[in-house]
């Protein structure tokens, strides 16, 4: 006895489901007689290929006035394969140089029964490279008495010259609906009942492959008497939906115990790791569809946003659970989709971005006439309150970086953003001095890219551990607006207490206005606190007439990273209160 999805073959093109953007050409061509000389079927599995393959062969070898009319004697002998001039050949294992040879000499006789021979070729992707070039020149240039049909689930795979010379048709996936009324035709013909959901369920799992749910059905069919959802879940093994639906409901209750409980039984009655966590997956998708009107599922009380999220944690388990398929691994899953679906909802004030560092409120110090500035602090406290939530951050800052250009984008990847009551921060490491140049001189495509992701947001870049205030008065509030210079005195002058000595390579910093976020960031990153002289206190401690310092210049900062090493500049300065004891004025010395 053949199997059920050979019994179900389509007889006419009327009875092929779906594709009918292929059988309405193929129609007209059987209607005007203009067929191709070479057909190329492309799609997945099961939806038809090989069958449109035989019903153009039927086509061609009928007799009746509507062709195929899948009755006549013609049709009939390509039906059951017994057909002398209908050649089926299965490339996978006829895939050599010889046997093209062999098919050529077939191709050179005339025809028997009727006045076209038909070669079908399945699996065609799997001939040789060889083979496909003995084919080429008969493919070509073939006898006008033959009609070339390539099948094939992967296109790509067949050369561009074989692709050039045939009529490429491309199959896709059936729907679940077509895949029922197909499925009802069957059980209708053969006097069986089914529940509308068991056939659901038999759509849903062939995934747009008529054969497929044709197997399927033909493995219920064994059953007795109706074919039932629940008999279906037996038979293939599969646990119950409703059970599922239970365990959705749980999980989004909160009730984990439970939840936990219910997978645990599952588990032992023999249901594997990975398609408890599938059918959890679903009955999820379902709660969500439900939700929509779109189908029926169970009650879940989470948002949408939660339940994908729940639903991505599933699907990201479903990897895991490849490698380990055990009770302990099913737990973490569940708990990781329990954990989705009880999130905070994520904040809608501002676009993704990061929360700025936080610090402990200081305990409280008497009055005294120097206590620093506080705003900066105040400023922190604020943009706690009115950041938005971490989830988003991450997200958000590649989309600005998508925005930029390939080369721009090197330079702000190095930066760190933060959202302040200005706008938007981009903190660059103390080290990172030369993508911060850079990024200053690409400053306006930085702003662009923000525009369009986060909206009308301020931008200003700052460099880390640049915290000279202005040049001439210690207590001037540093502007936050604009970008401002500490070393602006020409070159030669000393511009206050804080500037480089005469001559000094030293690059000019831009000036900060959020210290307490920069001294988060060097305590975090290790940087030396620097002394009034641009020394750490390590070297402020040396003699005075040798002093060190590393030198900032983009250009010396490459060659240390080139040569492994940290390049530093060494001066000297003469002690007034001493004589230049061993220092001669002599040039030559």
């Amino acid at each position: 006895m053949s199997a059920l999805y050979r019994k179900a073959r389509p007889a006419t093109f009327d009875e092929m489901v779906g594709q009918e953007h292929v059988k309405e050409v193929l129609d007209n061509a059987l209607k005007s007689g203009r067929l191709a000389q070479a057909y190329l079927f492309s799609g997945p599995r099961g939806v038809g290929k090989t069958s449109a393959a035989r019903l153009i062969a039927q086509a061609v070898n009928c007799t009746s006035s509507e062709k195929p009319c899948g009755v006549c004697q013609g049709c009939m002998l390509v039906r059951e394969g017994k057909h002398l001039d209908v050649v089926e050949i299965d490339a996978a294992s006829n895939n050599s140089v010889e046997d093209v040879r062999d098919l050529r000499e077939k191709i050179a006789l005339s025809p028997v029964l009727s006045e076209r021979k038909v070669i079908i070729l399945d699996e065609a992707h799997m001939l040789s490279k060889s083979a496909f070039n003995a084919l080429l020149k008969t493919l070509e240039e073939p006898p006008p008495h033959v009609i070339f049909i390539f099948a094939t689930t992967e296109p790509e795979r067949m050369p561009p010259t074989i692709l050039s010379r045939t009529q490429h048709f491309r199959f896709r996936r059936l729907s679940e609906t077509e895949i029922i009324q197909k499925l009802s035709r069957i059980l209708e013909g053969m006097g069986q009942e089914a529940e509308p959901e068991a056939l659901k369920l038999i759509a849903r799992l062939a995934d747009g492959a008529m054969r497929d749910a044709e197997s399927l059905l033909d493995r219920l069919l064994s059953l007795e008497g109706k074919i039932t959802l629940a008999g279906t879940e037996a038979s293939l093994g599969l646990p119950p939906q409703q059970v599922l639906f239970s365990l959705a409901e749980a999980l989004d209750q909160g009730q984990v115990k439970e939840a936990v409980g219910l997978a645990e039984k599952l588990y032992t009655q023999g249901f594997a790791a990975r398609t408890l966590a599938q059918g959890l997956l679903e009955a999820l998708r379902a709660g969500l569809y439900a939700r929509m009107g779109l189908a029926s599922g169970p009650e879940l009380g989470a948002s949408e946003e939660r339940i994908v999220a729940a639903m991505a944690a599933l699907d990201q388990a479903l990897e895991r659970l490849v490698r380990r398929s055990d009770l302990l691994s099913l737990e973490v899953a569940l708990l990781s989709a329990f954990q989705a679906l009880g999130a905070a909802e994520p904040s809608a004030a501002k676009p993704g971005i990061p929360d700025a560092p936080k610090k402990s409120a200081p305990e409280p110090k008497p009055a005294t006439p120097n206590l620093p500035h506080q705003e900066p602090a105040v400023l922190q406290n604020e943009v706690a309150e009115s950041a938005p939530a971490a989830d988003d951050s991450a997200q958000s800052w590649r989309q600005v970086l998508a925005k930029l250009k390939q080369s721009q984008r090197a330079f702000f990847r190095e930066a760190r953003p933060y959202f302040e009551e200005r706008g938007l921060v981009l903190v660059f490491p103390e080290k990172a001095s030369f993508h911060y140049q850079s990024a200053v001189k690409n400053q306006d495509a930085i702003r662009e890219a923000v525009r369009e992701v986060l909206g009308g947001l301020e931008v200003y870049l700052e460099l880390a551990g640049a915290k000279k205030k202005l040049a001439g008065d210690q207590n001037a509030e540093t502007p936050k607006s604009s970008f401002a210079w500490a070393n602006s005195a020409p070159a030669g002058k000393q511009a206050g207490p804080d500037a480089a000595p005469a001559g000094s390579m030293e690059p000019p910093h831009l000036v900060s206005g959020a210290e307490e976020r920069d001294l988060v960031m060097e305590e975090s990153e290790g940087l030396e606190t620097a002394s009034p002289h641009g020394l750490s206190e390590a070297q402020a401690s040396e003699p005075l007439d040798t002093k060190v310092s590393i030198v900032e210049d983009p250009k010396f900062q490459d060659l240390a990273r080139l040569f492994g090493a940290r390049v530093k500049k060494v001066w000297q300065e003469k002690r007034l209160d001493e004589p230049e004891a061993g220092i001669s004025d002599d040039p030559e010395e």
